[in-house]
Protein backbone atom coordinates (compact mmCIF):
# COMPACT_ATOMS: atom_id res chain seq x y z
CA UNK A 1 0.00 0.00 0.00
CA UNK A 2 2.72 2.36 0.81
CA UNK A 3 4.43 1.62 -2.33
CA UNK A 4 1.52 1.86 -4.19
CA UNK A 5 0.78 5.70 -2.95
CA UNK A 6 4.29 6.40 -3.29
CA UNK A 7 4.50 5.83 -6.89
CA UNK A 8 0.64 7.59 -7.08
CA UNK A 9 2.26 10.35 -5.65
CA UNK A 10 5.17 10.44 -8.08
CA UNK A 11 2.93 10.42 -11.26
CA UNK A 12 1.30 13.04 -9.90
CA UNK A 13 4.25 14.97 -9.48
CA UNK A 14 5.56 13.93 -13.17
CA UNK A 15 2.26 15.44 -14.59
CA UNK A 16 2.19 18.30 -12.70
CA UNK A 17 5.80 18.96 -14.31
CA UNK A 18 4.44 18.38 -17.79
CA UNK A 19 1.78 20.90 -17.21
CA UNK A 20 4.46 23.34 -16.10
CA UNK A 21 7.13 22.67 -18.91
CA UNK A 22 4.49 22.75 -21.48
CA UNK A 23 3.96 26.77 -20.25
CA UNK A 24 0.21 25.43 -19.10
CA UNK A 25 0.43 26.71 -15.50
CA UNK A 26 2.11 29.44 -16.17
CA UNK A 27 -0.54 30.85 -19.02
CA UNK A 28 -2.84 29.91 -16.75
CA UNK A 29 -1.58 31.61 -13.90
CA UNK A 30 -0.68 34.70 -16.36
CA UNK A 31 -3.86 34.95 -17.79
CA UNK A 32 -5.87 34.53 -14.32
CA UNK A 33 -3.58 37.79 -12.99
CA UNK A 34 -5.14 39.41 -15.93
CA UNK A 35 -8.52 38.75 -15.25
CA UNK A 36 -8.52 39.88 -11.80
CA UNK A 37 -6.45 43.13 -12.92
CA UNK A 38 -9.41 44.03 -15.20
CA UNK A 39 -11.97 43.43 -12.37
CA UNK A 40 -10.14 45.03 -10.02
CA UNK A 41 -10.14 48.09 -11.89
CA UNK A 42 -13.40 48.05 -13.56
CA UNK A 43 -14.66 47.26 -10.15
CA UNK A 44 -13.12 50.20 -8.84
CA UNK A 45 -14.36 52.86 -10.81
CA UNK A 46 -17.92 51.42 -10.62
CA UNK A 47 -17.84 51.66 -6.88
CA UNK A 48 -16.57 55.52 -7.34
CA UNK A 49 -18.85 56.25 -9.58
CA UNK A 50 -21.61 54.93 -7.12
CA UNK A 51 -20.07 56.90 -4.60
CA UNK A 52 -20.28 59.96 -6.68
CA UNK A 53 -24.01 60.00 -7.08
CA UNK A 54 -26.40 62.51 -4.92
CA UNK A 55 -28.50 59.03 -3.62
CA UNK A 56 -25.53 57.80 -2.06
CA UNK A 57 -25.71 58.05 1.86
CA UNK A 58 -23.24 55.03 2.86
CA UNK A 59 -23.58 51.32 2.79
CA UNK A 60 -27.39 50.25 2.47
CA UNK A 61 -28.67 47.00 1.10
CA UNK A 62 -29.13 47.74 -2.32
CA UNK A 63 -25.55 48.78 -2.37
CA UNK A 64 -24.39 45.65 -1.01
CA UNK A 65 -26.93 43.46 -3.40
CA UNK A 66 -24.89 45.08 -6.09
CA UNK A 67 -21.57 44.25 -4.98
CA UNK A 68 -22.70 40.88 -4.84
CA UNK A 69 -23.63 40.80 -7.92
CA UNK A 70 -20.87 42.06 -9.60
CA UNK A 71 -19.06 39.08 -7.65
CA UNK A 72 -20.79 36.41 -8.19
CA UNK A 73 -20.40 37.17 -12.13
CA UNK A 74 -16.84 37.68 -11.58
CA UNK A 75 -17.13 34.29 -9.84
CA UNK A 76 -19.00 32.43 -12.73
CA UNK A 77 -16.07 33.33 -14.90
CA UNK A 78 -13.88 31.58 -12.59
CA UNK A 79 -16.37 28.41 -12.38
CA UNK A 80 -16.66 28.59 -16.13
CA UNK A 81 -12.74 28.60 -16.58
CA UNK A 82 -11.96 26.13 -14.18
CA UNK A 83 -14.75 23.61 -16.10
CA UNK A 84 -12.82 24.95 -19.36
CA UNK A 85 -9.35 24.24 -18.26
CA UNK A 86 -10.37 21.05 -16.56
CA UNK A 87 -11.53 19.70 -19.51
CA UNK A 88 -8.58 21.12 -21.80
CA UNK A 89 -5.73 19.69 -20.09
CA UNK A 90 -6.97 16.08 -19.51
CA UNK A 91 -9.10 15.70 -22.54
CA UNK A 92 -5.79 14.54 -24.75
CA UNK A 93 -3.96 13.20 -20.96
CA UNK A 94 -4.22 9.47 -21.63
CA UNK A 95 -5.60 9.32 -25.55
CA UNK A 96 -2.88 10.95 -26.75
CA UNK A 97 -0.53 9.42 -25.06
CA UNK A 98 -2.08 6.11 -25.98
CA UNK A 99 -2.42 6.92 -29.98
CA UNK A 100 1.43 8.21 -29.66
CA UNK A 101 2.59 4.85 -27.86
CA UNK A 102 4.37 7.31 -25.28
CA UNK A 103 2.02 5.64 -22.56
CA UNK A 104 3.83 2.40 -23.27
CA UNK A 105 6.90 3.64 -21.22
CA UNK A 106 5.17 3.86 -18.47
CA UNK A 107 2.36 0.85 -18.35
CA UNK A 108 5.11 -1.62 -18.08
CA UNK A 109 6.88 -0.23 -15.38
CA UNK A 110 6.44 -2.33 -12.29
CA UNK A 111 3.41 -0.87 -10.55
CA UNK A 112 -0.46 -1.21 -11.74
CA UNK A 113 -1.99 1.01 -14.58
CA UNK A 114 -4.45 2.43 -11.91
CA UNK A 115 -1.34 4.23 -10.45
CA UNK A 116 -0.62 5.67 -13.97
CA UNK A 117 -4.80 7.00 -13.85
CA UNK A 118 -4.96 8.16 -10.48
CA UNK A 119 -1.63 10.04 -10.29
CA UNK A 120 -2.31 11.77 -13.73
CA UNK A 121 -5.98 12.71 -12.00
CA UNK A 122 -4.14 13.39 -8.86
CA UNK A 123 -1.60 15.99 -10.44
CA UNK A 124 -4.20 17.81 -12.88
CA UNK A 125 -6.37 18.08 -9.88
CA UNK A 126 -4.10 19.54 -8.14
CA UNK A 127 -3.52 22.59 -10.78
CA UNK A 128 -6.90 22.95 -10.91
CA UNK A 129 -7.30 23.58 -7.51
CA UNK A 130 -4.66 26.01 -7.45
CA UNK A 131 -5.40 27.85 -10.54
CA UNK A 132 -9.50 28.11 -9.06
CA UNK A 133 -8.24 29.01 -5.78
CA UNK A 134 -5.93 31.89 -6.63
CA UNK A 135 -8.24 33.25 -9.11
CA UNK A 136 -11.59 32.77 -6.90
CA UNK A 137 -9.74 34.48 -3.87
CA UNK A 138 -7.88 37.33 -5.95
CA UNK A 139 -11.50 38.36 -6.94
CA UNK A 140 -12.87 38.19 -3.21
CA UNK A 141 -10.24 40.06 -1.82
CA UNK A 142 -10.03 42.76 -4.47
CA UNK A 143 -14.07 43.08 -3.79
CA UNK A 144 -13.45 43.26 -0.39
CA UNK A 145 -10.43 45.82 -0.28
CA UNK A 146 -12.38 48.11 -3.03
CA UNK A 147 -15.75 47.71 -1.32
CA UNK A 148 -14.95 46.73 2.02
CA UNK A 149 -17.51 43.88 0.93
CA UNK A 150 -17.20 40.36 2.76
CA UNK A 151 -18.80 38.15 0.71
CA UNK A 152 -20.49 35.25 2.70
CA UNK A 153 -20.06 31.30 2.85
CA UNK A 154 -16.71 32.11 0.41
CA UNK A 155 -14.43 29.51 1.61
CA UNK A 156 -17.61 26.87 1.15
CA UNK A 157 -18.30 28.21 -2.45
CA UNK A 158 -14.84 27.86 -3.97
CA UNK A 159 -14.62 24.45 -2.49
CA UNK A 160 -17.50 23.63 -4.41
CA UNK A 161 -16.45 25.57 -8.01
CA UNK A 162 -13.18 23.65 -7.90
CA UNK A 163 -15.57 20.05 -7.36
CA UNK A 164 -17.29 21.02 -10.16
CA UNK A 165 -13.99 21.04 -11.99
CA UNK A 166 -13.30 18.06 -10.64
CA UNK A 167 -16.25 16.36 -12.06
CA UNK A 168 -15.47 17.03 -15.75
CA UNK A 169 -11.54 16.34 -15.00
CA UNK A 170 -12.72 13.13 -14.22
CA UNK A 171 -15.70 12.76 -16.80
CA UNK A 172 -12.73 14.18 -19.07
CA UNK A 173 -10.26 11.51 -17.96
CA UNK A 174 -12.78 8.19 -17.76
CA UNK A 175 -13.30 9.51 -21.89
CA UNK A 176 -9.65 9.43 -22.23
CA UNK A 177 -9.37 5.69 -21.88
CA UNK A 178 -11.88 5.16 -24.47
CA UNK A 179 -12.09 7.90 -27.40
CA UNK A 180 -9.53 9.51 -29.34
CA UNK A 181 -8.50 13.17 -27.81
CA UNK A 182 -11.28 14.89 -30.78
CA UNK A 183 -14.05 12.57 -29.95
CA UNK A 184 -13.35 12.99 -25.92
CA UNK A 185 -13.50 16.85 -26.01
CA UNK A 186 -16.76 17.08 -28.16
CA UNK A 187 -18.05 14.45 -25.50
CA UNK A 188 -16.72 16.21 -22.43
CA UNK A 189 -17.88 19.44 -23.37
CA UNK A 190 -21.39 18.14 -24.97
CA UNK A 191 -21.74 16.55 -21.32
CA UNK A 192 -21.27 20.09 -19.58
CA UNK A 193 -23.85 22.12 -21.82
CA UNK A 194 -25.98 19.31 -21.08
CA UNK A 195 -26.00 20.12 -17.51
CA UNK A 196 -25.37 23.88 -18.21
CA UNK A 197 -28.67 23.89 -19.76
CA UNK A 198 -30.55 21.27 -17.46
CA UNK A 199 -29.35 23.83 -14.82
CA UNK A 200 -30.82 26.61 -15.79
CA UNK A 201 -34.28 25.04 -17.00
CA UNK A 202 -34.36 23.65 -13.59
CA UNK A 203 -33.81 27.68 -12.46
CA UNK A 204 -36.12 29.16 -14.76
CA UNK A 205 -38.85 26.21 -14.15
CA UNK A 206 -38.36 27.00 -10.08
CA UNK A 207 -39.70 30.41 -10.75
CA UNK A 208 -42.39 29.61 -12.59
CA UNK A 209 -43.54 26.51 -9.97
CA UNK A 210 -43.61 24.12 -13.21
CA UNK A 211 -42.57 20.94 -12.04
CA UNK A 212 -41.75 19.66 -15.11
CA UNK A 213 -39.25 21.75 -15.81
CA UNK A 214 -37.78 21.20 -12.29
CA UNK A 215 -37.65 17.70 -13.15
CA UNK A 216 -36.35 17.96 -16.18
CA UNK A 217 -32.74 19.53 -14.44
CA UNK A 218 -32.95 17.46 -11.76
CA UNK A 219 -32.42 14.62 -14.42
CA UNK A 220 -29.52 16.26 -16.02
CA UNK A 221 -27.75 17.37 -12.29
CA UNK A 222 -27.87 13.47 -11.71
CA UNK A 223 -26.29 12.80 -15.45
CA UNK A 224 -23.50 15.31 -14.67
CA UNK A 225 -23.84 17.48 -11.53
CA UNK A 226 -21.24 19.64 -11.85
CA UNK A 227 -23.88 22.59 -13.07
CA UNK A 228 -25.80 21.52 -9.68
CA UNK A 229 -21.97 22.07 -7.47
CA UNK A 230 -22.06 25.77 -9.17
CA UNK A 231 -25.79 26.41 -8.31
CA UNK A 232 -24.96 25.00 -4.16
CA UNK A 233 -21.99 27.39 -4.35
CA UNK A 234 -24.22 30.70 -5.51
CA UNK A 235 -26.86 29.86 -3.18
CA UNK A 236 -24.51 30.08 -0.20
CA UNK A 237 -22.67 32.82 -1.65
CA UNK A 238 -25.60 34.91 -1.76
CA UNK A 239 -27.26 37.22 1.14
CA UNK A 240 -31.28 35.52 1.88
CA UNK A 241 -32.39 39.03 0.61
CA UNK A 242 -31.06 38.46 -2.91
CA UNK A 243 -32.17 34.89 -2.87
CA UNK A 244 -36.05 35.81 -1.31
CA UNK A 245 -36.59 38.95 -4.07
CA UNK A 246 -34.60 36.74 -6.93
CA UNK A 247 -33.33 40.28 -8.22
CA UNK A 248 -29.78 38.60 -9.79
CA UNK A 249 -29.79 36.19 -12.44
CA UNK A 250 -27.28 33.87 -9.89
CA UNK A 251 -30.20 33.78 -7.20
CA UNK A 252 -32.19 30.45 -6.65
CA UNK A 253 -34.98 30.18 -4.38
CA UNK A 254 -33.62 26.90 -3.26
CA UNK A 255 -30.16 25.13 -3.41
CA UNK A 256 -29.31 21.68 -4.27
CA UNK A 257 -29.71 19.09 -1.05
CA UNK A 258 -26.75 17.63 0.82
CA UNK A 259 -27.70 14.34 -0.95
CA UNK A 260 -26.92 15.58 -4.58
CA UNK A 261 -23.66 17.07 -2.64
CA UNK A 262 -22.41 13.63 -1.56
CA UNK A 263 -24.03 12.20 -5.04
CA UNK A 264 -21.67 14.36 -6.73
CA UNK A 265 -18.68 13.05 -4.77
CA UNK A 266 -19.99 9.12 -5.12
CA UNK A 267 -20.27 10.97 -8.67
CA UNK A 268 -16.45 11.51 -8.85
CA UNK A 269 -15.20 8.97 -7.22
CA UNK A 270 -17.39 6.80 -9.40
CA UNK A 271 -16.02 7.95 -12.57
CA UNK A 272 -12.51 7.78 -11.52
CA UNK A 273 -12.82 4.19 -10.68
CA UNK A 274 -14.65 3.52 -13.76
CA UNK A 275 -11.74 5.24 -15.39
CA UNK A 276 -9.08 3.10 -13.91
CA UNK A 277 -11.18 0.28 -14.56
CA UNK A 278 -11.50 0.87 -18.34
CA UNK A 279 -7.73 1.63 -18.76
CA UNK A 280 -6.66 -1.76 -16.63
CA UNK A 281 -8.75 -3.36 -20.22
CA UNK A 282 -7.14 -1.35 -22.70
CA UNK A 283 -5.29 -2.88 -24.91
CA UNK A 284 -2.30 -0.54 -25.29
Amino acid sequence: MGSFLKDTLTIAELTFREMRRRKIVWAALGLGMAFIAIYSVGFYYIVQDMRRTPYYVGRDITLDTGFNFTVMAALYVVSFLGVMLAVLISVGTLSGEISSHTIQALAVKPFPRAVLVLGKWLGLALMLAVFIALLAAGVILATWRIADYVLPHALEGVLLIILQALIMLSVSLLGGTRLSTVANGVVAFMFYGLAFVGGWIEQVGAFLNNDTAVDIGIISSLLVPSEAMWKMAAYKMQPPVVRALGVSPFASPSAPSTAMLIYALVYTLGLLALAVHSFNRRDL
